[in-house]
């Protein structure tokens, strides 16, 4: 049985939030070298139809998308998508992509400068190539990342890359992996799913990220919710960076003491308290049953039956154990729809 004082301490630590429901990856047909359908205006018109609070558009090979007049009407956050080969990678094929997200456009003209290898030709009209990396040189081009308050994600992993070695696939701990891709259904969301659970088995601290990837008609079935302060590019990513954030379409609050989602803590003594709830309208459906599974790298620690109408609170007293993470699944349709990142044991 949980107790007030617990789920009162939990939402403390939310405190001054709201929800929002977002789209980390997608792209937009702004000229140049653009390959999206959809105009900014278009994305500006459907994304209050589809319930999405804001997109992360990420147009590749340059960076005019984020200066076009409709840039400033909507909810956007500035990025792009490159490419890269991975020259000393262990992989049939060392080619990947990665998003970069940052709390200004100003920022990735800076990085791109940066790294002389993107042949960055400055600008808002200003172009880039596709550069070839070392795995130390695209490390260091994480590190320029976060230090410049951005957020990195390795998009659809099993979709371009292909290697054995799960750790080919990470770069960095405190980055994202694209876990959800264009829907809870899709082959790449299995595969990914069980990537990423095999690179937290092999002690790397990955957040699970979800992404749409839409380059035609923008749709809300890839969505990932954060509780933040307010919706804006600099507020988003805070809870971005530190991991605080639900990769799916429900809400997932999870602390253990002062530590929330993505965070680092020794568990001796403490309890784990978690909540859900805030379902997108797009997976709430009458009749249907919800559940959700507290885990840890021993499996499956709890389950407890949710409403999608009402918040639902559980806890356990934290054992020794690597990590703790919580997922919400549809059990009419048997599918996970919501996947919580962890928190990591200090011991």
């Amino acid at each position: 049985m949980i107790s007030k004082s617990q789920t009162d301490h939990l939402l403390s630590l939310y405190e001054n939030t709201s929800v929002f429901h977002s789209e980390l990856h997608d792209h937009s047909e702004s000229g140049g070298t653009s390959d999206g359908k959809c105009a900014l205006s278009y994305w500006n018109e459907r994304m209050p139809k589809l319930k999405m609070d804001f997109a992360a558009i990420l147009d590749h090979r340059q960076v005019r998308h984020m200066y076009l007049p409709d840039w400033e009407k909507g909810s956007f956050i500035p990025g792009t998508e490159p490419g890269t080969n991975i020259s000393d990678a262990i992989a049939r094929n060392g080619h990947m992509h990665y998003n970069i997200l940052l709390p200004d456009r100003d920022e990735l003209e800076k990085l791109l400068n940066e790294f002389a290898e993107y042949e960055f030709t400055g600008g808002t009209e200003g172009h880039f190539i596709y550069p070839e990396f070392t795995r130390e040189r695209f490390g260091q081009l994480i590190d320029a990342v976060l230090a410049r308050g951005g957020f990195f994600v390795h998009p659809h992993p099993k979709q371009v890359m292909d290697a054995d070695d799960v750790t080919q696939y990470w770069f960095r701990d405190e980055t994202g992996i694209e876990v959800f891709y264009k829907g809870y259904d899709s082959e790449y969301t299995q595969k990914n799913y069980a990537l990423w659970c095999s690179l937290l088995s092999a002690g790397k601290r990955l957040f699970a990220c979800a992404g749409g990837d839409w380059h035609a008609e923008p749709q809300n079935t890839s969505l990932t919710t954060i509780y933040a302060e307010e919706n804006t590019p600099k507020a988003l990513l805070y809870q971005l960076r530190r991991g605080n954030f639900t990769c799916g379409q429900a809400g997932i609050r999870m602390a253990v003491g002062e530590t929330v989602m993505g965070g680092v803590c020794d568990f001796e003594g403490q309890t784990l308290t978690v909540c859900t709830g805030d379902f997108h309208e797009s997976v709430k459906k009458e009749n249907h049953q919800y559940r959700m599974d507290i885990l840890s790298d021993m499996g499956i620690e709890k389950s407890v039956p949710v409403s999608m109408d009402a918040y639902t609170f559980a806890s356990i007293e934290a054992q020794d154990r690597r990590f703790y993470r919580a997922e919400v699944f549809d059990e009419t349709e048997n599918k996970r729809i919501a996947v919580g990142n962890p928190i990591w044991n200090k011991a």
